[in-house]
């Protein structure tokens, strides 16, 4: 999709070329506190405080603000750096500096979200095991995972959600030597993927695109985030593709704690300030109106910003987990297959 929005660019500029002359301007601007924090309920509150600074500024040095003065209340109340944010708590951060003024920023921590109902159905893409003396687990599996599970919306708010995944396995590395490798490796050790994610599987994560940009080449890639606008109060269910997900099993020894692998899917509540922020981001690296801007046929992007001052972002997330354990369906496909030898995936 990328090539197409490379080709229309490249159209227009042929069609608007024109005379040009760079130019240094003379700005003054007065910099500004830039305050950034990414609040998530139950955890200390980390606040990062510098000072804003011309684009054209190439000095590599981070633009400290050594006479900030942080302050954060919650409902009202000034808290002490080892406070603890809870769900529904109205969180107000503000920075004094002698240097470079005041700035302030409020967020309201989100209601965690309820996972439900999951169902995950593996399919074996592929499979290769070898018989090697001395070695009873060796083999690759290659599968895809579809994943769905259901969650309820609050009645009567704007909510906004965000969707990650990570992988987790047990390698079971011990580093004993083998002689007959001549090297020190895991002879005990495994290693899991959860492959390829399918953003289109899901149209939520892309209600963003417009039109337009749909037409122009646009898509959800690497954007997880969504809103509750076409369901909002009801419940949603949310589908999940990943594509040649693999595990590769290398075990002189049987040992069943090997196939305890799986996927941790988090869908957390976020603020509106935490949605803005990174729409815009979309906006300005995949959004079409943003190439624009950034080759002079267009306005150039403002970032958005929920702090006094215009420069920084103070977000909130409450977050849900659930472990996918594969340890079953592994240890069952392994030996059902046992017999049977596919191409290699190595």
């Amino acid at each position: 999709m990328a090539i197409l929005n490379r080709l229309a660019t490249t159209c227009l500029l042929l069609m608007l070329t024109a005379c040009y002359e760079q130019f240094t301007p003379d700005i003054n601007i007065t910099p500004v506190l830039c305050v950034n924090s990414l609040i998530t309920a139950g955890e200390p509150i980390c606040v990062d405080v510098t000072h804003t600074q011309l684009y054209t500024d190439t000095s590599w040095n981070k633009p400290e603000v050594a006479d900030a003065v942080i302050k954060i209340y919650a409902n009202g109340e000034l808290k002490d750096p080892s406070y603890l944010p809870a769900e529904g708590d109205a969180i107000k951060i503000t920075v004094e500096s002698a240097t470079y003024g005041y700035a302030e920023a409020e967020v309201t921590v989100p209601v965690h979200p309820t996972i439900q109902n999951v169902e995950w159905t593996p399919t074996l893409q592929n499979y290769w095991h070898n018989e090697i003396p001395d070695y009873s687990m060796l083999a690759d599996i290659t599968f895809n995972i579809l994943v769905k599970f259901q969650f309820s919306d609050p009645v009567d708010t704007r909510d906004y959600y965000h969707l990650t995944y990570s992988d987790f396995y047990n390698n079971g590395y011990d580093g004993d030597y083998d002689p007959d490798y001549n090297v020190s490796h895991p002879i005990n050790s495994t290693t899991f993927w959860s492959g390829t994610f399918e953003y289109d599987s899901e149209p939520i994560f892309s209600e963003h695109i417009g039109i337009f940009e749909s037409v122009m080449g646009s898509d959800s890639f690497g954007f997880t985030f969504f809103t509750d606008t076409q369901f909002s109060g009801e419940p949603y269910t949310l589908h999940l593709q990943f594509t040649n997900a693999i595990y590769r099993v290398n075990s002189i020894q049987y040992n069943p704690d090997l196939f305890d692998c799986g996927l941790t899917i988090t869908l957390s509540s976020v603020s509106e300030s935490y949605y803005k922020w990174t729409k815009y981001l979309w906006q300005r690296e995949n959004g079409y109106i943003g190439e624009l801007g950034d080759i002079g046929l267009g306005d150039p992007l403002w970032a958005y910003s929920n702090v006094s001052t215009g420069a920084g972002i103070v977000a909130a997330r409450t977050p849900q987990s659930y472990n996918i354990n594969l340890k079953d369906y592994l240890e069952e496909t392994f030996f059902s297959n046992k017999g049977s030898v596919n191409q290699p995936t190595r």
